[in-house]
């Protein structure tokens, strides 16, 4: 054979790339819709969730200012419920904090929502009182708190059992799964006329890093912020960049520094008004893991992947210090991922050139949008115009493609 490759047995209806949270979801979704097609999910680890899938706050929530959003991830929940405790489903809410001018900015947005329908409540200052012990006063580079919003459909889960649960789905279906498969090269027709015009160029297989070789009519690569230096080699520009994204986790000695009362019942996620710096409480542990969504600094590449202690000490340490002023805590664990951006408007992007799709762009929210963006992406390469939902909602497919995209800018971002 040219080159020395090696082939593997038969020939696929499908491949995806990538067996985190997005290539279960959409594999699981595409083998239902066509269960005689051979289909193929290949992952570089050695199991289903295991890279940055794993790596995630794994915080869900319904609260958007954008109706593609909203879609998105209030469906994708509807259907979290179901499994429930097998993807340690934990609905303790979200509250959000806003500073006088952030309430300002984002007032009109929020009362456009349904308080009712989207299941949140506003928030006042001797409200947000009865349930954090914090300190609201503004001062230095630290907003003051004046309003929340206590979102009722947000908490947490396991995005590991998650992207599992899909696979797991996919595999008593008769899919195929590759672990420790890590492509390294796609093999593409019209090589040899320079890929003139007139060819019909398309995907012919994808090579492992052991030198195997797999064929497939249609190739699905869902494999998050690795997805641009995947395709870019190939002439695709897929509107997916990388960015680092770190977490600590804080043991604590009790909750008395962080609520106000430490026998309530409500122990929500928490973002804070500076510089998004956000709390997971996991209060069953004596611990709460803490992240932060900052902006312009850090780079869209895949740097280094280690975690940085400086980070935490200069980033978000001080904001703590400031809005739980008597919140004991020791660093005890820490790690690093990378989300999948797509800019401007940090909306999933699902788009095919020939014989491939790749799907992602998630911009952190992949694990509160995974069911339907994986319904969505099987439906796009089916060639359907629309996708069903969990809830039951109809999605037109190309709303998320890059050439004919239309979904609203997000106004509520972190």
């Amino acid at each position: 054979m040219a080159n020395g490759l090696k082939r593997t047995p038969g020939f696929f209806d499908f491949i995806i790339i990538g067996a985190g949270v997005i290539g279960s979801a959409t594999a699981c979704y595409l083998k239902k819709a066509l269960p005689e097609s051979r289909i193929l999910l290949i992952d570089r680890y050695h199991t289903a969730g295991a890279g940055n899938t794993a790596k995630s706050a794994a915080l869900f929530r319904n609260f958007f200012s954008s109706r593609t959003n909203r879609l998105l991830a209030g469906s994708s929940i509807s259907y979290y419920l179901e499994p429930g405790t097998k993807v340690q489903l934990d609905p303790t809410g979200y509250l959000w904090l806003f500073s006088k001018e952030q309430w300002n900015a984002s007032r009109t947005a929020i009362h456009e929502l349904d308080p009712e329908k989207n299941k949140f409540e506003i928030l006042d200052r001797d409200r947000i009182a009865d349930i954090l012990g914090i300190n609201y006063q503004a001062k230095g580079h630290f907003p003051d708190v004046n309003s929340g919003i206590f979102c009722h459909l947000c908490g947490s889960l396991s995005a590991t059992a998650l992207a599992r649960h899909y696979a797991s789905l996919f595999k008593s279906m008769g899919g195929e799964i590759n672990f420790n498969t890590d492509i390294k090269e796609f093999i593409i027709t019209g090589q040899n006329s320079c890929y003139a015009p007139w060819d019909n160029v398309f995907i012919d297989g994808i090579v492992d890093q052991k030198g195997n070789t797999y064929n497939a009519k249609e190739f699905i690569v869902a494999t998050g912020a690795w997805t641009h230096d995947l395709l870019a080699p190939i002439g695709i520009a897929s509107g997916i960049l990388p960015k680092k994204r770190q977490l600590f986790a804080l043991k604590i000695e009790n909750n008395a520094g962080l609520l106000a009362d430490s026998t309530s019942t409500i122990r929500p996620a928490i973002i804070l008004p500076a510089g998004g710096v956000y709390i997971k409480p996991v209060f069953d542990k004596n611990i709460i893991i803490v992240g932060c969504a900052d902006d312009l600094g850090q780079p869209f590449l895949m740097s280094d992947p280690e975690p940085d202690p400086l980070y935490f000490q200069r980033a978000i340490e001080p904001v703590l210090n400031h809005y739980f002023p008597e919140l004991d805590f020791i660093l005890s664990l820490k790690w690093a991922g990378y989300y999948d951006y797509h800019w401007p408007d940090m909306t999933p992007v699902i788009e095919s050139v020939a014989n491939l799709t790749w799907v992602g762009g998630t911009s952190g929210s992949g694990i509160m949008k995974a069911d339907a963006i994986g319904r969505i992406a099987a439906a796009r390469v089916q060639g359907h115009k629309e996708a069903l939902l969990a809830d039951g909602s109809k999605f037109r497919v190309s709303r998320l493609s890059l050439q004919d995209r239309d979904v609203e800018k997000e106004e509520l971002i972190i």
